[in-house]
Formats: structure tokens, sequence, C-alpha cells
């Protein structure tokens, strides 16, 4: 079996994961629209830092270790539940003024890189991807560098449209009733995010 074939498995579920809807997509979203492209590019790169040491730690351990202890999942769903909600809610609650608006920040490089090792999509995206990383590893060790390559691009090719969709509606957003319907909007679907992890 050629390593594309090893790794295309690998490939197209990181894709469909990373790609759809979940709370790193919308806070994207809502930065893009809130900073633009060039403010929020550190809460970017720091999604795909955070991505790459989650599936590295994964790989290293984590399976195992929730494998051997249950209990810890139960631990990872509460505090990843709890800081969506309250990621949620700020978003949700975000000034209206322009004053205010300009005032706040985007979310810093280590804040979004620590965030995947509580963002419940995340987590479960990459016990997924663990399984799938590991069996090629079985056919061809050697593979895992270029795992190791090919998480960040493809990372980045999954979510930028997210932040290019926020930057694309700030025109949009430039009346107080617009902008209030749009914070609720994706507040309300990054806490909601939390419920996954409980069905």
């Amino acid at each position: 079996m050629s390593n594309i074939e090893l790794l295309s498995p690998f490939v197209l579920v990181a894709y469909t994961m990373w790609s759809t809807p979940g709370p790193n997509n919308m806070m994207l979203v809502y930065s893009g629209a809130n900073f633009g492209f060039r403010k929020t590019l550190p809460h970017l790169l720091g999604i795909i830092f955070g991505t790459c040491l989650l599936n590295g730690v994964a790989v290293l351990g984590l399976k195992p270790l929730i494998d051997a202890y249950p209990q810890l999942m139960l631990v990872l769903k509460i505090t990843g539940s709890l800081w969506l909600v309250m990621i949620g809610w700020k978003m949700a609650n975000a000034s209206n003024t322009q004053a205010d608006r300009a005032a706040s920040k985007p979310m810093r490089f280590m804040s979004a890189a620590m965030f995947q090792f509580a963002n419940p999509k995340a987590i479960t995206a990459t016990l997924a991807l663990v399984s799938l990383i590991l069996v090629a590893l079985e056919s061809n060790a050697d593979l895992l560098w270029m795992i190791i390559v090919i998480i960040p691009p493809l990372s980045f090719i999954s979510i930028i449209p997210w932040l290019l969709a926020g930057q694309a509606i700030r025109r949009f957003l430039s009346t107080d009733l617009r902008w209030k319907l749009f914070t609720r909007g994706t507040g309300t679907l990054t806490a909601s995010c939390a419920l996954f992890l409980w069905i």
C-alpha cells in the first residue's frame, strides 16, 4: 500500500472535522468580523499550533491514558463545556458600541493554542484521528514525519474560510442591531457546541 493510500483516510477525516462548524470556526467568524483578518491572525495561528500539539500529545499518550482512566474524559467534557459556555456568553454579550468594540482584543496566540485542550470538538476529532495515525504508522513508521508536515497546512486550509467569512461580513455589521444579532447568534452557537460532547 502506498503512502498516499495510507494517509488518505487521515487527510479526509481531518479536513472534514476541522472545516465543519465548531467552537474554533465560530470564534474565527466572530473575530474576523470584529477585528479583521490581520488582528485575528494570531488566533488562527494559535489554533493551528494547538492542533499540532494536541495531536502530538494524543499520539504519545492521551488516548492510552483515557483508555486506562475513562473518568478523565468526563473531566475533559466538563472543563470543555464550561469554557465553551463562558466564551459563548462573552461573545453573545459583546458591546455594541464602536468604542468598546475597538477597545476589545482578539484571542491571543497562546490562549487559542491552549483552548484546543479544552475544546470538545478538537479532543473528539483528535482521538478519532489518532487511531487513523496509528494504523498508518503500523504499516510505515516513517509516515510520522509526513503527518507532522501535513497537519499545519491542512489545518490552515480547513479553518481559513471561516476567518475570511467573518472578514467579509464586517461592513454588513455596521448597525447596532445587526451587530447584536450577530454576536448573539455566534455566541449561542459557540456555547451550544458543548452539547455535542454529551450526545
